[in-house]
């Protein structure tokens, strides 16, 4: 959960490790490498989030006053969901989109490095993930083979909704006074910068626009409509950018102190300027 995750864990020929190899070559965010041995440095995520509020607590604030410059709990918990969604949704949605698969990410799965108060990388435990019948790993112990595109989808829902955040966000609410509706606003949020980001490194452009209205559009998911994505254009480049209608509270950080570019708390005219300055900068 940091800028500088360690990248370790990425050898050999399994198939997920392919397939993420591929994407990190994209983007470094959209590789989740495999826990490595490191004895007493690593905690499972069902322990930190469910065993012991007191700890959680201790690395929320920790990572508040170390990356967002605040000692509040409320804008430190905000800060920590958004970094540890980065690590979570980019690696996710980018095999789904990409490779036509999914990871396992429940909070079973995954473990942190940490380094004192602070973590420093996010692994999986083991590399499992779905995929279709006509995967060419579909074979492979580790895949997990299901019917058709829907049944796909189903288990992107549920890996990412019902077995991690549904469990994490309450847990963050119980340890450190998290707002509910402000995680949820930047779980939003995260989705939709993958999709940004896909759109920008991808070949099929198509394929990612409805891929995100999908998911953005589904009344039984928590994203429903969260998000308004658009194509945008400016001096011939297009990007893929979110309109939200929820804050993640990034500007309230001592250390950020600047508004996502589409924050709710924008006009539409301010995000189309913070659309086109991006566009200009290569972003």
């Amino acid at each position: 959960m940091t800028d500088n995750e360690n990248t370790r864990g990425w050898r050999g020929d399994h198939p997920l490790v392919e397939s993420m190899g591929r994407a990190a070559a994209l983007n470094d965010f959209f590789a989740l490498p495999l826990r490595y041995p490191d004895p007493g440095r690593w905690i499972e995520a069902e322990s930190l989030f469910q065993d012991d509020d007191q700890r959680l607590r201790d690395m929320v604030v920790g990572y508040g006053q170390a990356r967002w410059g605040t000692d509040n709990p409320h804008l430190a918990a905000s800060g920590f969901i958004v970094a540890y969604l980065t690590r979570l949704t980019y690696p996710l949605i980018s095999q789904y989109v990409l490779e036509r698969r999914v990871p396992d990410v429940s909070l079973s799965n995954l473990a942190f490095h940490t380094n004192g108060r602070r973590i420093d990388g996010t692994a999986l435990i083991r590399p499992c993930f779905a995929a279709l019948p006509d995967d060419p790993a579909s074979g492979h112990p580790d895949a997990q083979v299901v019917p058709d595109e829907a049944a796909l989808y189903a288990r992107l829902k549920q890996g990412l909704f019902d077995a991690n955040l549904e469990l994490v966000i309450p847990s963050l609410r119980r340890a450190s006074r998290a707002s509910l509706r402000v995680s949820w606003n930047a779980v939003a949020s995260s989705c939709a910068q993958v999709y940004h980001w896909l759109y920008a490194l991808a070949e099929e452009r198509e394929t990612v626009v409805e891929n995100a209205r999908r998911f953005f559009g589904d009344p039984s998911s928590p994203a429903y409509r969260e998000v308004t994505m658009e194509v945008f254009e400016h001096q011939g480049k297009r990007g893929f950018f979110a309109r939200r209608a929820g804050c993640c509270l990034w500007w309230r950080g001592e250390a950020t102190r600047e508004y996502c570019s589409g924050c709710i708390l924008l006009s539409r005219e301010q995000q189309d300027e913070q659309f086109r300055e991006m566009l200009v900068g290569g972003r």
